[in-house]
């Protein structure tokens, strides 16, 4: 079950949340030119579940070995070196995820305490600060089973090998 719902996690909320952006805005459309009117919260609510899959996409990318990064040092380096260049790259992307988890614990916390509240749906804002600590888990989380892989594998590859 836990291996499943590592799996699946990140694809199903981005994918959800892809379709509801696509479907509210569509909607929204509709109802600005055939009816001449607008769902309030739409906008709000289509923008929520974007930065859901924004952040989510994040720890994704890091699953799967696909997050951006500038490797012409790594590329150039030899194979011995390459694994500690990769392990001090992913070392520093765990420092900042770290920062980034805290960061977002702190700014939902300040939010709950505000009170403050999105104005469509009346939602408190921590529902969307929120998705920063918990993405900033996920991709801490990610950064480390990387770093295990590098360290105890030795596997140095940039990305995953693709089934042709």
């Amino acid at each position: 079950m836990l291996a499943k719902l590592e799996k699946w996690a990140e694809p199903v909320v981005i994918v959800t949340a892809l379709a509801v952006v696509i479907l509210l805005v569509f909607a929204d459309v509709v109802a600005r030119f055939a009816f001449s009117t607008s769902i309030a919260w739409a906008g709000e609510v289509a923008r929520l579940a974007f930065v859901y899959m924004i952040y989510f996409g994040v720890s994704y990318a890091i699953r799967d070995r696909r997050h951006m990064r500038v490797t012409v040092l790594v590329d150039m380096a030899p194979p011995r070196l390459r694994r500690w260049l990769l392990l001090l790259a992913e070392a520093v992307f765990l420092v900042y995820s770290l920062a980034v988890c805290w960061l977002g614990v702190v700014i939902t916390q300040n939010a709950a305490a505000r009170g403050k509240i999105l104005s469509a749906t009346e939602w408190p804002t921590a529902v969307l600060y929120g998705v920063i600590a918990v993405t900033g888990a996920l991709s801490v989380l990610r950064l480390c089973q990387q770093i295990w892989r590098i360290a105890v594998t030795g596997d140095a590859q940039l990305s995953p090998q693709m089934d042709v």
